[in-house]
């Protein structure tokens, strides 16, 4: 009796496959590549249909090559796209954290990376969630010590689209303020 390995090997390729999508180079190497696939294949199709040396022949056939330079220009470009994504995603979670200093230095190292002007952007995010977060420390120590109006001119001064500032709404509604 013979074993047949070949449905075994199937099922470890599917599931490394499957693993592999967990990390993030290979997604952004698929999303590239599906992206990019459909013009190519399009035009590809349109030149193979067209009388060769035809001008739509010619013209489909610099549309192949400049996708294919698209290509290979944003996949030289991908290390430096997914590190500025971690990069950007972890500050993201540090910031969520309330580590504040810590998100900021994460997104420092995107001036490494020739994102400054990123950076300058995630920095004062991050700056802004911290002032919120203080200001509203503030306005709860207020609370506590009895003195709701100085709290609601705290939580008037949060700045909106903070995270903060949802606490501070639920607070002001919790307290009928």
């Amino acid at each position: 009796m013979t074993v047949n390995k070949a449905p075994y090997i199937r099922v470890f390729i599917l599931l490394a496959a499957v693993v592999m999508l967990f990390f993030a180079p290979t997604r952004e190497f698929l999303k590239i590549t599906f992206f990019l696939g459909i013009p190519f294949l399009l035009f590809y199709v349109l030149m193979s249909r067209q009388i060769r040396y035809s001008l739509p022949w010619f013209i489909c056939g610099i549309l192949v090559l400049g996708v294919i330079g698209l290509y290979g220009y944003m996949l030289v470009h991908l290390p430096q796209r997914v590190e500025v994504r971690e990069i950007i995603r972890e500050g993201g979670t540090l910031v969520a954290e309330g580590k504040y200093d810590h998100a900021i230095e994460e997104y420092q190292r995107l001036e490494k990376l020739g994102q400054a002007e990123k950076m300058e952007e995630k920095i004062s995010l991050a700056r802004q969630e911290q002032q919120a977060a203080q200001q509203l420390e503030q306005a709860r120590q207020k609370l506590a010590q009895g003195d709701k109006q100085a709290a609601r001119e705290i939580i008037a001064n949060i700045e909106p689209g903070t995270r903060a500032a949802v606490e501070a709404r639920d607070l002001r509604k919790q307290l009928g303020l």
